[in-house]
């Protein structure tokens, strides 16, 4: 006798059940608030190098090489063969060169090598890539995307660059606060000095990006600043580079902290810490 098998019909029934409970339990105010940080940095090559002198920039916070809390040493970028070293004022550096940060001055880390071939295809990469998620408490610790400076780790060594706080824009959300991205391209400095093959392709490339995070709903909402820079050259190179890069900063959603939604995260979080 040929039975009907009611399994799959219950099995999906309970699925669409648990899937429209979880909706209905959802937390609807915000919650798992988080920042992430990358850092990149890397020297490309598609032939040997030699005598190379590299200073190339490095951000900072408060004089300190950091990327979000993660802070830059020599021995993070050491490598075989390799000398590396800190520098804060590179041999012909223009004192004219903007910092926009005043009282700040860029650091770069300097490498200096006989030979050098950083390629994948050779097996020597010089490439550096960090990467961290930290859980924050309250939304109170996100850090300053909007306006950076002063407050998070940049690049310091720009050429005439400006940078103005970001205007509100009108925001669809009540408890969302939107801004007008501000995305400045920029000069970065940098100096490379080595002997190449005229066809010899060399890319020096960095970033630091830091995002703020949290779920409301069943939504993600985020916001984030960046800034890099890229440089290419193929031949011999001598002396201080213009690398071409973009500064992005007040990208995305912001908590709206005096709206009730957030008062109630704020109350929230206030009575744990009781």
């Amino acid at each position: 006798m040929n039975r009907n098998q009611p399994y799959p019909a219950i099995c999906l029934l309970l699925c669409v059940t648990f899937v429209i409970s979880a909706g209905c339990i959802a937390d609807p105010n915000p919650h798992q608030f988080s920042t992430n940080v990358d850092y990149k940095f890397q020297v490309l090559s598609t032939g040997p190098l030699t005598n190379v002198t590299l200073y190339v920039p490095l951000p900072v916070k408060n004089g300190t090489p950091v990327a979000g809390t993660f802070v830059l040493t020599k021995q993070y970028f050491s490598q075989e063969n390799i000398s590396l070293d800190f520098v804060r004022s590179p041999p012909g550096m223009d004192p004219n060169w903007t910092s926009p940060v005043p009282g700040e001055t860029p650091l770069f880390l300097r490498i200096h090598a006989d030979w050098f071939y950083p390629n994948k295809t050779n097996n020597i990469e010089y490439s550096f890539f960090y990467e961290n998620r930290t859980a924050l408490d309250s939304p109170l610790a996100f850090p300053d995307t909007v306006y950076p400076f002063n407050n998070q780790s940049v690049f310091l060594q720009k050429i005439n660059f400006s940078w103005k706080e970001p205007p509100v824009t009108a925001s669809k959300y009540p408890d969302l606060i939107v801004y007008k991205d501000v995305d400045v391209n920029q000069k970065v400095m940098l100096y490379a000095d080595y002997s190449a093959s005229p066809s010899t392709w060399v890319n020096i490339y960095s970033q630091v990006l830091v995002q703020n995070k949290w779920d409301e709903h069943l939504d993600t909402w985020d916001n984030f600043y960046a800034d890099s820079y890229t440089w290419f050259h193929t031949g011999d190179s001598a002396g201080w580079q213009v690398a071409k890069g973009l500064f992005g900063g007040a990208s995305g959603y912001y908590p709206n902290l005096t709206s009730p939604t957030w008062q109630k995260v704020l109350d929230r979080d206030a009575g744990k810490n009781r």
